[in-house]
């Protein structure tokens, strides 16, 4: 019940923010009648005047990606579930490093992602090369905390450091499907069992008529035993 809240309360927040920022896009003056709000979902910070340079970039950006999701092949932008919970880094279970990269951990800068195709985001400090919306809702609630998610993305980026692997939950659930990994039904059982014994005459103590005979043969040699 609690992890049903937990989606749910998700799923509304994702849906309130993609409200919000599509009556800003289509207002073209939402976001800055609210700014507090929108600096708040895009820098997690209420003080709207320290961002108000950067903010204005977010208005041109958001009907630019628009084009991109429809022309350049980004339609991966949506592929984050309403319900999967926030996240500020990769999914373990699924995101590995290459054994190439050499930053380690860290990506260097954000350049390579967040400038791509010449249209820099407007989230992204060209001086340092990160990112002013680290750990922000947006980060955390789409694709930037969660990177990469999908193998759309290391394609589209083309990422050196990530390797995306199937997780493990996703992998068992194709198999059982398939009948892998399932254990014996009892009705696989007895099939199994009737259909690895031999037929009835054949040679050897198994065979039903052997069996029989085996069995009048033990009798008889009791019973005389037992006279003597």
């Amino acid at each position: 019940m609690r992890q049903i809240l937990r989606k749910t309360r998700w799923a509304l927040a994702r849906l309130a923010f993609l409200g919000y920022v599509s009556g800003s896009l289509v207002t073209l003056v939402g976001g800055f009648l609210t700014a507090p709000l929108m600096s708040w979902c895009f820098f997690n910070d209420w003080r709207f005047w320290r961002h108000w340079s950067t903010g204005r970039g977010m208005l041109p950006h958001g009907w630019r990606l628009l084009k991109l999701m429809r022309q350049d092949n980004r339609g991966f932008m949506l592929s984050v579930s309403l319900t999967s919970p926030p996240r500020s880094r990769p999914n373990p279970e699924t995101a590995h490093l290459d054994r190439g990269w050499q930053p380690g951990s860290s990506c260097g800068s954000c350049t390579n992602c967040c400038h791509f195709g010449g249209h820099a985001c407007p989230l992204l400090d060209q001086q340092s090369g990160l990112c002013l919306g680290y750990d922000s809702f947006y980060w955390r609630y789409f694709n930037c905390g969660r990177f990469p998610s999908v193998a759309e993305e290391v394609s589209y980026y083309d990422c050196r450091k990530w390797i995306l692997i199937p997780c493990v939950s996703t992998v068992a659930a194709p198999q059982q499907q398939q009948g892998y990994g399932q254990p014996p039904s009892l009705h696989s059982a007895i099939g199994s069992s009737m259909k690895d014994r031999p037929p009835p005459g054949s040679s050897g103590i198994m065979g039903a008529e052997g069996s029989v005979e085996v069995s009048r043969a033990s009798h008889e040699r009791n019973a005389s035993t037992a006279v003597s």
